[in-house]
This record gives C-alpha cells, sequence and structure tokens, in this order.
C-alpha cells in the first residue's frame, strides 16, 4: 500500500506531523502539491482556498524546488498536479492504490469544507483520510470564551492561548528505502497521460514581473534550508524586539521569518521554541511571541467567519461612503503620493516583495482614511505583492486599520504619516533608502495627493455618514 501525502502551505520535513505519520504508516510516500483551481459550493460560491497572489506563487515555485530535494533525501517522490482536488486527490489515490492520505489542516471555512469533501469522496472509496495539526500554536477550536464563543478582543484570546500547551518541534522522519520500481513506473504512467505535471508547467512565477528576479530574489533565498539557518540566527531579530520592532530603518529590527510561516517553511511550534531558548530579554521575547498568538487570533477569527477578504466584520462598515478612485489608488500603489513613508513602504515592497509592519499600517491607513479607498482594493494589493500573505493575517490586518474588524483600531485613529515617520525614522534612513529622490528639487518627486489634515476631518465626516446609513439600513 501506498500513503499519498497532500502537501499544501506546510513547505517543509521538520515538525510535520503529518509526514511524519505518513512515513510511520510503514507504507511507500508519495508527496503531491496541488495549483489549485477554485471548486463551486453549494451556494455558488468559490469553494477552496483563495487563489495565491503573484508574490507567493513565485515563492512557493522556488520553496518546492528545494521541498523537493529534501523529500527525494527521505525516500519520497514530490508530484505535481493541478485542478480540482475533489478530483486530483481521489483519482490519484486510486491510480497509486493508496489505502491512506494524509494532510496538514487548512481553517478558512471555504477550506475546510473543500477538504471536508475530498474525506467523503476517499472514505467513499475506502481510502482513509487523516488531517493532522501543525499551521498554528492552537486550534481555533480549542481557544474559547467562557459562554463557549469566540475571542474578538485579542488580548483575552492571547491569555487563553498561551495557557495551551504547544508541545516539541518534531524531527525529520527517518528515510524511507526509496520508492520501488513499480510505483515509479505508475508515476512516470501518470506524467505521461497528463494525469501528473511538472512544477515548471504549473507557471506558478510565469505572472511574476520578469525583473523579480533581479529584485526580489535579491532580498530572499525561499525553501527550508534557509529558513532553518534563519531561524538559528533568531536572537538578532528577537533581541531589542520590544523597543525596535517598529523601526523601519533598523535591518534587524524584526525576524523577517513571516514568508517562512506563510509557506509553511517554518511551523510556528518551531519559532515559538527558538524563541524561548533565545539568549535575549524576557520583554524582547514577550513581545515577539505576543505576534505569534496574533497569527493565531487572525486564524481563528477566519475560522469562525467566512469572506473576510470581502466583508468587514462589523456590518455597518458596509455604508461606509468610500470614494473608489483608480488615480489614487494608482499613486499609492507606485509609491506617488507624495507622502515619504508611504511612498518608501510601498516601494520596498514592490522590489522585495515585503513591508516593515508599522509601515503597512501607516500605508492602509492613509489609502482608507485620508484617501477614502476601499480597504478591499488595498488588501488585494498587498495580497499579490506581498511574499508573506497570508489568508488570515492579510485581511484581518486591512480591517483592523479600517476599523471594521475585530478588535479593530477605533476608526479616529488615524495614523499620520508624517508623525510616525518622525517618531519612528527619525533620521530618515528608511525613506532615504526607498525614495532617495525625495529631497531633491528636480527629480520630479510629486507634491502630496492629498492635505493631511484636512483629509482626516473629512474621514470623520465620512464616519458620521456611514452612521447614519447604517442605522437606516437596519446594520447598526
Amino acid at each position: 500500500m501506498t500513503t499519498l501525502l497532500w502537501l499544501r502551505d506546510d513547505l517543509r520535513t521538520l515538525d510535520h506531523e503529518a509526514l511524519t505519520a505518513a512515513v510511520e504508516d510503514g507504507a511507500d510516500v508519495v508527496a503531491l502539491w496541488i495549483r489549485e483551481e477554485p471548486g463551486e459550493a453549494d451556494d455558488g460560491g468559490r469553494l477552496g482556498p483563495r487563489p495565491l497572489g503573484a508574490a507567493v506563487r513565485w515563492w512557493y515555485h522556488r520553496s518546492l524546488e528545494q521541498l523537493s530535494v529534501r523529500l527525494e533525501a527521505l525516500g519520497i517522490p514530490l508530484v505535481f498536479a493541478s485542478g480540482d482536488p475533489r478530483s486530483v486527490v481521489p483519482e490519484l489515490a486510486g491510480s497509486l492504490g493508496a489505502g491512506t492520505v494524509r494532510w496538514s489542516r487548512r481553517y478558512a471555512p471555504r477550506s475546510r469544507s473543500l477538504d471536508a469533501e475530498v474525506k467523503t469522496l476517499l472514505g467513499a472509496a475506502g481510502v482513509e483520510a487523516h488531517s493532522h495539526a501543525g499551521a498554528l500554536l492552537t486550534e481555533p477550536w480549542t481557544v474559547t470564551t467562557a459562554a463557549g464563543g469566540n475571542y474578538r478582543v485579542f488580548t483575552p484570546f492571547h491569555r487563553a492561548a498561551a495557557q495551551i500547551p504547544v508541545g516539541t518541534p518534531l524531527p525529520a522522519p527517518e528515510p524511507l528505502g526509496g520508492p520501488p520500481h513499480d510505483l515509479l513506473a505508475r508515476l512516470a504512467r501518470l506524467h505521461d497521460d497528463g494525469s501528473l505535471t511538472s512544477l515548471t508547467d504549473l507557471a506558478l512565477a510565469d505572472t511574476s514581473p520578469a525583473w523579480w528576479e533581479d529584485t526580489v530574489a535579491e532580498h530572499w533565498a525561499p525553501g527550508e534550508s534557509a529558513a532553518v539557518e534563519e531561524l538559528e540566527a533568531i536572537e538578532a531579530g528577537v533581541g531589542g524586539y520590544a523597543e525596535t520592532r517598529d523601526m523601519p530603518g533598523d535591518r534587524e529590527s524584526t525576524s523577517r521569518l513571516s514568508p517562512r510561516l506563510r509557506s509553511g517553511e517554518l511551523s510556528p511550534r518551531q519559532v515559538l521554541t527558538a524563541a524561548h531558548a533565545a539568549d535575549v530579554p524576557d520583554q524582547d521575547r514577550a513581545a515577539f511571541v505576543r505576534q505569534l498568538y496574533w497569527r493565531d487570533f487572525a486564524w481563528s477569527l477566519t475560522y469562525h467567519h467566512p469572506d473576510l477578504d470581502r466583508m468587514p466584520l462589523r456590518p455597518e462598515f458596509r455604508a461606509f461612503p468610500y470614494a473608489p478612485d483608480d488615480h489614487a489608488l494608482r499613486a499609492w500603489a507606485r509609491g506617488r503620493t507624495g507622502i515619504r513613508l508611504v511612498d518608501a513602504g510601498m516601494r520596498q515592497l514592490w522590489q522585495t516583495g515585503w513591508m516593515h509592519n508599522r509601515v503597512r499600517m501607516t500605508a492602509a491607513s492613509l489609502l482608507v482614511k485620508n484617501l477614502l479607498q476601499p480597504w478591499q482594493d488595498g488588501e488585494a494589493w498587498f495580497w499579490d505583492t506581498l511574499v508573506d500573505a497570508d489568508e488570515a493575517n492579510n485581511p484581518v490586518s486591512w480591517q483592523w486599520v479600517a476599523g471594521c474588524g475585530a478588535d479593530a483600531s477605533p476608526y479616529f485613529r488615524i495614523f499620520n504619516p508624517d508623525t510616525q515617520a518622525k517618531r519612528f525614522d527619525p533620521e530618515g534612513v528608511y525613506v532615504a533608502r526607498w525614495v532617495p529622490e525625495a529631497d531633491s528639487p528636480l527629480s520630479g518627486y510629486p507634491e502630496p495627493v492629498v492635505d493631511l489634515r484636512q483629509s482626516r476631518a473629512e474621514a470623520l465626516a465620512a464616519l458620521d455618514v456611514m452612521k447614519e446609513r447604517a442605522s437606516t439600513q437596519g446594520l447598526a
């Protein structure tokens, strides 16, 4: 018998419960990664995970290349397919004579529904299907209020979640003897008949700008090996974290492990364990670990509330009078607003696929509250350009800034980019790095697209309009 290991956002061999269990099945193991095509749910909506943004696709292509080598060393072939998993997984399991299929759990409602359908189809075919933990520190259903509901405020969530034991990271499993000849022959036939494809033919990186190979690739080395090296150097990212994490000009102010967690090259349990072992002050460790639990909080919200990338969690914000403007959105996305800190962040994003979190909040606030653009448009841009764009963290964080989510920043809290720059980039190091022409009168750097003080007043006036509309529409 063969065990089929369906990989998704867990591109690693260390601390991988599904992989470890697959090896312990005592059978041959074949790993599968699918470029999933959204299926249709019973209600006519999308079924399955949100399609990957361009930056994450670029990352996954490179990470999967590395993972294929690491799995081969364990005696496990990694194969690829594209399509609806409800067809791909059962058909491949049948073709391989698999008795068991294993995967790491997903938590977004539409992904859970898809996985449940796959599990049902496999069961009907006499194939066992098992899901495993590994993407979070705590499973969403284990962190509940006294009344049994889910938390919508982070601090009590963090307090409760931190009490749940996390366990010790698993080592990589012992290598298998290697796939037998007949299994390799079956895989070759499946390639020949088109049931399987190659990583190259999946074209994950084909929609990325060609020059990303000279820019984004200059800043990152996707793959588990590089991720482990970065984890081993975690003290640089955690030491001083409480004081410097909001300083975008300091290259070591954060760990920059977020894309590793997004792709699953590292498990959060590995990162938590390394943070606890690091020789750093307690306040730095606590501040860093808090961010890991914020990630769990975002996934807990996503688990309980579908469509957070489109629908505000607070229903009254459906009545907010946004003023969509393609010119304003384009200026923001290209880093041409004339607001220096925001432009620096947007250019860092476009050049590296990543942006410092303090600047993310400032850039999002400018778009939503000063420019009155729908937060969904900004969230979609980040989704397509961030190498760490996460189906939970990205929309939950945008809703936090927009004031329409759980535990949200109050709408009247509007980040002033000039004040933020003076406080967190006082020497102008970050701005000079990404907008070097800002102080040159002949550079053509644009004038600000909006007056910060006036637009703040207009944003607060729009909030009053929203409240009136929401009351009239019964959304309050």
